[in-house]
């Protein structure tokens, strides 16, 4: 088993990207579905990498893109409707063809996270889906926007 992760303050994610709780991604028991927060983190990370010239999602778009090998998250408090987000995105690792980014879902108001996430991506090309080393925007984007887990307060 893994070990248990701390709560972080929003401080810990250079990148931030803020939304609204939708209602669709509340469970039977009122709060935020486990599987939403993956979601939540997923288009977090695909809105900073397109705000950093990274990801092309145009038709027909090129350049390399990540597949999933590994995805987890840690939960620490509660989330319910109607509350406003903030997503907190970091890079934690950067390998020669995979970047680990690291996340905080935060419902506004709260000093730490509520749940931490994390994606392993290896990037591929397009056509082939074969691994391919980090290209100049994926590498360029991944070192403004890594924070190394050993610095962690």
């Amino acid at each position: 088993m893994p070990e248990r992760l701390p709560a972080l303050p929003l401080s810990a994610y250079p990148y931030v990207v803020e939304t609204q709780l939708q209602w669709a991604d509340s469970d039977i028991y009122g709060h935020l579905n486990n599987v939403a927060y993956l979601a939540y983190f997923d288009t977090a990370l695909n809105m900073a990498l397109v705000e950093h010239g990274a990801l092309d999602v145009t038709p027909g778009g090129e350049g390399l893109i990540g597949l999933v090998a590994q995805s987890g998250a840690q939960y620490f408090a509660e989330v319910t409707f109607p509350s406003r987000l903030r997503i907190g995105v970091r890079v934690e690792a950067i390998g020669r063809t995979s970047l680990t980014w690291g996340f905080g879902l935060f419902a506004r108001g709260q000093a730490l996270c509520a749940a931490r996430g994390n994606f392993v991506h290896v990037y591929v090309e397009r056509q082939t889906r074969r691994p391919h080393p980090l290209s100049p925007p994926l590498l360029a984007c991944a070192q403004a926007l890594f924070t190394d887990p050993k610095n962690d307060p």
